[in-house]
Order: structure tokens, then sequence, then C-alpha cells
């Protein structure tokens, strides 16, 4: 198991070249697909996909690299005190090689890292998980082939882990390297990175998860024209202006801080800002008395990942509302954090929560 990118792609190439040595035919295969991680649909079934492979393959062993990993398999896996092993990279850095090597969208690619890592999360807690890093890997490439060839009972002698280890590819971009890919995109990207999975490198290095933050460029709107780096008119209807990130996030509660800001217009305008997910999980209402920026606080519980990931919207109920909303960020964090809160709501100019 690993997180889109590099890293992961050595972990797979490790087990490939061990099973090799177990037996002259091995199977290789990986999911879900770039396709399936850069969609808003339900991910298939890692077991499924798992059970397509075995059926189709021809040597006497099968390596399959999960890039998100579902409840079912993880149960099957703990049920079974099943061995298996994570390689694990700075969320980061598997963004950083995932927009080298698609060029796609970076909100795709950032919705498909941060949707793998809660995954991870609960895998590793598992008691037949080998966990190995990719600042270990760097440092002793030979050591990690080792434990990996030890973890799965694969005879090897050390002449032939430091053959593997040398002939592999340098594993993982390590933090210069992440820096220096992703240099040259703007600012607002970098900055969505950190918001969606710096969270996740300190659960991954340090044991603690962070606060999480949406940037607003996550998010969508219902016009096809229109993103939410702009001011979002609120005539049109009742709806949802603004909606998304579809991102799953770790089970337990949660609190929410949704800020963003009305035009002189929607003074008196009702909104309602709610978390979805599967079903409502909370739901807060604000009716601006005065233009300029807010933040709507909301807590909510998740159990089991949801087929879609969490879903903040911000909703129209009147078919006669007016102005426009602009929406700054959303931050999340596991309940049992303290925050001091976001300065400078006080703001009149509402535009000014685009600049968060």
């Amino acid at each position: 198991m690993g997180l889109p990118g590099r890293f992961a792609a050595w972990g797979d190439a490790v087990a490939a070249r061990l099973a090799g040595h177990a037996a002259s035919e091995v199977t290789y295969a990986t999911g879900p697909s770039v396709t399936d991680l850069f969609g808003y649909e339900a991910m298939p079934s890692t077991l499924g996909e798992i059970a397509r492979v075995l059926i189709a393959q021809r040597g006497r062993h099968v390596v399959f690299g999960a890039r998100q990993p579902d409840g079912r398999l993880c149960d099957m896996l703990a049920a079974g005190g099943t061995r298996f092993v994570i390689v694990l990279d700075d969320p980061r850095s598997a963004a950083a090689d995932l927009l080298t090597e698609t060029g796609a969208d970076a909100k795709l690619v950032v919705r498909a890292i941060a949707n793998c890592c809660p995954a991870m999360l609960r895998c590793r807690a598992l008691p037949g998980a080998l966990v190995i890093t990719a600042e270990r890997a760097a440092a002793d490439p030979a050591g990690s082939v080792a434990a990996i060839a030890e973890h799965f009972a694969i005879a090897v002698g050390p002449r032939e882990i430091g053959a593997i280890a040398r002939q592999l590819a340098r594993p993982g971009p390590g933090r210069k390297g992440r820096e220096a890919s992703l240099q040259p995109h703007p600012p607002a990207v970098r900055k969505m990175i950190d918001g969606a999975l710096l969270g996740y490198h300190h659960q991954f290095s340090e044991g603690r998860l962070q606060e999480i933050t949406w940037t607003r460029d996550l998010f969508l709107t219902p016009d096809a024209g229109q993103t939410p780096n702009q001011p979002i008119s609120l005539a049109g209807g009742s709806r949802a202006v603004v909606y998304g990130p579809y991102i799953q996030l770790p089970a337990g509660s949660w609190a929410a801080e949704a800020v963003f800001g009305f035009s002189p217009e929607a003074v008196g305008t009702t909104i309602q800002v709610d978390v979805f997910a599967g079903a409502q999980l909370a739901c807060a209402t604000v009716q601006p008395e005065a233009p300029g920026i807010y933040s709507a606080g909301l807590n909510f519980s998740l159990g089991e990942p949801g087929e879609k990931g969490v879903e903040i919207r911000f909703l129209v109920g009147r078919d006669n509302a007016a102005g426009q909303l602009a929406l700054g960020h959303v931050v999340l964090r596991p309940s049992a954090m303290r925050h001091a809160g976001d300065a400078g709501l006080q703001e009149s100019d509402f535009t000014r929560v685009l600049a968060i």
C-alpha cells in the first residue's frame, strides 16, 4: 500500500522483485486507477480489483499495490492477521509526483492524495502492517528491502538484497525535490497542497493529526463558467451555490469552520452551511446584518468512510435571494484540538475573504 507517487512505485517494484526471487512468474497490478482516483464517483472495491487480478493471473505470485484500500480489505487483513507493507511518503511529495506525471488539474491531484490518506491511517494500525517511510528507505535502501523480505518471509541473501536496492530508482524525491517540483506551480496550488495534506504529514511522522484546510480551489459551483475564486451570485433560486470537495476524513469527531463573506446586497439573505456525507451531519444558518466576513462553526462525527467523501455545502433556500457570497476556506480540526479562531472577521469588505 502507498500513496500514488514515486515512492509507492518503488515499494511495488521491491515487492515484485522479491516475489520474483521466490517464483519465476509474477503478476503485478495496482488500483484504483488514476482515472478512478481523479473522479468524483465511489471507488471500485479493492477486493474486487484484487479478485480480477487473481482470476486473470498466470504467475504463481501476485503483487498488488493498493493506493486507496477500502474498509473491506482492511477488515479482511485484520481478521486474518495478514502481513502487508505500507510505504509511506509525505503526502505533499506524492502530490508533486502525481502533478508531474499526469499534468492533471491540481484540484484533482490534491483530492486524490487526500482521499488516500485516511485509508493509510486505518491500515497502518493493523497488526500485520510493516511501515516503511520514505526517509527510512532513502537513508537505508538495502535495510528497507531486507525488512520487506523478512516481513513476507522471503528467503533472500544480502547480495541479492543489495542488488535490488542498487538497481531500483532512488525512492522518493525528498524535501528539496518536492519543493523544486512544486516551485513552477502558482502560490494558490502550493497553498492548496499544504492546506489539505500537511496535517497528514504530521500524523504520519509525529503521530498527531494537525488541522486540515480546504482552500476555495477545491470547491465547485453549479455554473461551469464560474469558480469559487470570485464572488458568487446568490440570486437564481434555491440551490447549493458552492459545494464540495468530496474528500474522505478519518473517523472521529470534527470541528469545521467555514469562512466566507457577503456583499452589501446580500444583507438579510439567509443561507445554510452544512456538512453532508450520505446524510446531513451538521448545519448552521447565517443571515448577515451587515456586509463583511463571517464564519460558521460545524461540529460533526464520522464513522466509516462514505462513498463520495465529505461535502461542505452553501445553500440558498429562497428564490428572492440577492447579492454575492465570497468563499475563504474551510478549516477542519479533530475535536480535541484547540484553536484561537480566525482573525479579522470584522472586516467590512467581503471580497477580502478571497485573500485568505
